[in-house]
């Protein structure tokens, strides 16, 4: 962990990480039967790598590349006056691959909890056009929601008491795959 939080078990390894993923392919690929429109959309941060996977897995089952697009929401939050001040707030590039216009989204996010980000998401995705669908994946639901936000696709549910968080890593990232219950206390 790069800070203080305090492992208190894991819950996936990277073959349970790996596992999880061509599980959630299956199900997107028993629903979506034409991959002409889908394009998956990684959230920053540890979404964007989720999204890559996903699409490298849908890759092989539908035998045609999916487009993968990257979406930073984090100026879209609700909240983001509220939060901790950051010292040089730097607008990062939403990467599209082509329009989205009538086209099938799936949102992909490494944990789902209060619903804010997914919120800012969905708000951030509207200013990029008008979508077909929009369905929600992740990884990890850990419950506590603040909005009225669920996930059409869920890895696994983790919850979670209010000192605890659910640690998504993954190694473009952080160097290894793996899911952790940690527990903050009062950070």
């Amino acid at each position: 962990m790069q800070d203080s939080a305090k492992k208190i078990k894991q819950i996936l390894d990277a073959s349970g990480l790996s596992s999880t993923i061509a599980k959630i392919s299956d199900e997107i690929f028993n629903i979506y039967s034409d991959p002409q429109k889908l394009i998956l959309m990684g959230m920053a941060s540890r979404g964007i790598p989720l999204a890559h996977a996903l699409a490298e897995n849908l890759g092989k089952l539908y035998g045609t590349e999916i487009p993968v697009g990257e979406l930073d929401a984090t100026f879209y939050r609700d909240d983001f006056h509220y939060r901790k001040r950051m010292p040089h707030v730097e607008m990062r590039i939403t990467s599209m691959p082509l329009s989205i216009e009538g086209c099938h989204i799936i949102l992909v996010d490494d944990v789902l909890y209060t619903g804010r980000t997914v919120r800012a998401a969905l708000d951030a995705l509207m200013d990029l056009g008008r979508p077909r669908t929009v369905k929600l994946c992740v990884m990890v639901d850990r419950g506590h929601r603040e909005l009225p936000i669920a996930a059409d696709f869920i890895g696994v549910h983790v919850p979670t008491q209010s000192d605890e968080e659910v640690r998504v890593k993954v190694k473009p990232i952080d160097g290894e795959d793996s899911v952790w219950l940690v527990n903050v206390g009062d950070l």
